[in-house]
C-alpha cells in the first residue's frame, strides 16, 4: 500500500512538472526582469493574450528603460503545403528572424528555408529549434512588425522591462510571477498541486492505520517483552524503528517504479522530471507516515504484561 501511494505521488508530480512545462516554458523564458501589460478592470493584471499596451504606454516604460522590448502574444494557426497546426505568435522588437519550434515544423514538414503561412501573412522560416510552449501551444518567435501584419493587432501584449514601474493603467509584474499572465494556468496548477496535497493526506491516514492493525496484531508478544523486563522507551523505539523500515522500503520501491512509470508514459502525456520536488514529496510521505506511526503505536506505551498475557 506504501508502495502503491508513492508510485502515485510520484507519477502525479511529473504530470504536474510535464504540464507547468508545457503551459509556461515559453514565459519562463523570456528576457527582463519585469512584465507589463495592461492592468484589468479589477486592478489586477490581464493575461499576455487580453493584454493591450499602446504605443503612449510603450514610449513611457522606454523613458525609464530604453532597452525595453515590446512583445506581442497571440493565438494563430500555421500551415504549409496543405497542413496545418495551432500555434502561439511570440513577436519581439529585438528578433529578427522567424524561428519554428521542432514539434511543428516535424508535424509540418517544414525546415529551414520552408515558406509557411501564419495568421495572414506568408513568411520564410529562417530556423527550427526549442521556442517553448505557451499554454499547451507551441511558440512561433518573429519579429515584432511581422507579428502585428501577421496577427492583425494593432498593440502590443506587453512590455519586458528591468524597470519595475509601470505607467497608469498598466501592471508590473516580476518575471518569476510571470506565469500567472498564462490563461488557464492558476486554476490547473492549482488543482493539481490540491491532488497531490490530499494524496499526502491520505497517505499519512493509510500509513497510520496500518501501522494501527500491525500494532494490535503485535501486543501479545510486545506484553511478553514487557513482562521480561523491556521499557516503554525501547518498547517504541523498536516499534518507530521497525515502522521506519517498511516505510523507506515502500517508498523507495514506489519511488523507483513510479519514476520508471512516468518515463514510459512521457511519449504518450506531458511529463517533466523535477528531482527536488519528488524528494521533496517522497520525504513529507515519510514525516507523515512516521508521525502517523508514532500515534497509532500509542499503545505500546501503555501495555500491560499480565493484562495482556491473561487475554
Amino acid at each position: 500500500m506504501i508502495a502503491l501511494l508513492a508510485l502515485m505521488v510520484v507519477m502525479l508530480s511529473a504530470l504536474t512538472a510535464g504540464l507547468d512545462e508545457e503551459s509556461t516554458s515559453a514565459v519562463r523564458a523570456l528576457p527582463g526582469d519585469t512584465v507589463i501589460t495592461q492592468s484589468g478592470a479589477d486592478g489586477a493584471a490581464s493575461s499576455l493574450t487580453d493584454s493591450r499596451v499602446d504605443t503612449s504606454a510603450i514610449d513611457q516604460i522606454r523613458l525609464g528603460d530604453g532597452d525595453a522590448t515590446v512583445l506581442g502574444v497571440a493565438n494563430t494557426r500555421i500551415t504549409a503545403d496543405g497542413r496545418a497546426a495551432a500555434a502561439a505568435a511570440f513577436g519581439f522588437s529585438d528578433v529578427d528572424q522567424v524561428t519554428v519550434d521542432s514539434e511543428t515544423a516535424e508535424s509540418l514538414g517544414v525546415s529551414a528555408g520552408s515558406e509557411v503561412v501564419i495568421g495572414t501573412e506568408t513568411l520564410r522560416v529562417d530556423a527550427v529549434g526549442d521556442t517553448g510552449k505557451y499554454a499547451h501551444t507551441p511558440v512561433v518567435q518573429m519579429p515584432y512588425s511581422t507579428w502585428v501584419s501577421a496577427t492583425g493587432r494593432d498593440a502590443a501584449s506587453a512590455v519586458l522591462t528591468a524597470d519595475s514601474s509601470a505607467p497608469a493603467g498598466m501592471t508590473a509584474t516580476a518575471h518569476g510571477d510571470a506565469v500567472s499572465l498564462v490563461p488557464g494556468y492558476k486554476s490547473e496548477h492549482s488543482s493539481l498541486l490540491l491532488i497531490q496535497g490530499l494524496l499526502l493526506a491520505i497517505s499519512a491516514i493509510v500509513v497510520c492505520g496500518f501501522f494501527a492493525v500491525w500494532t494490535g496484531q503485535r501486543v501479545r508478544s510486545l506484553a511478553v517483552v514487557r513482562a521480561m523486563g523491556a521499557g516503554r522507551n525501547y518498547l517504541m523505539r523498536d516499534g518507530l524503528g521497525q515502522a521506519a523500515v517498511v516505510l523507506f522500503a515502500g517508498l523507495i520501491a514506489g519511488g523507483a517504479v513510479g519514476a520508471i512509470g512516468a518515463w514510459v508514459a512521457s511519449g504518450t502525456v506531458p511529463i517533466a522530471f523535477d528531482a527536488g520536488s519528488m524528494v521533496a514529496l517522497l520525504a513529507g510521505m515519510a514525516v507523515l507516515g512516521l508521525a502517523g506511526a508514532a500515534i497509532s503505536l500509542r499503545p505500546l506505551v501503555k501495555v500491560d504484561p499480565l493484562t495482556a498475557l491473561n487475554r
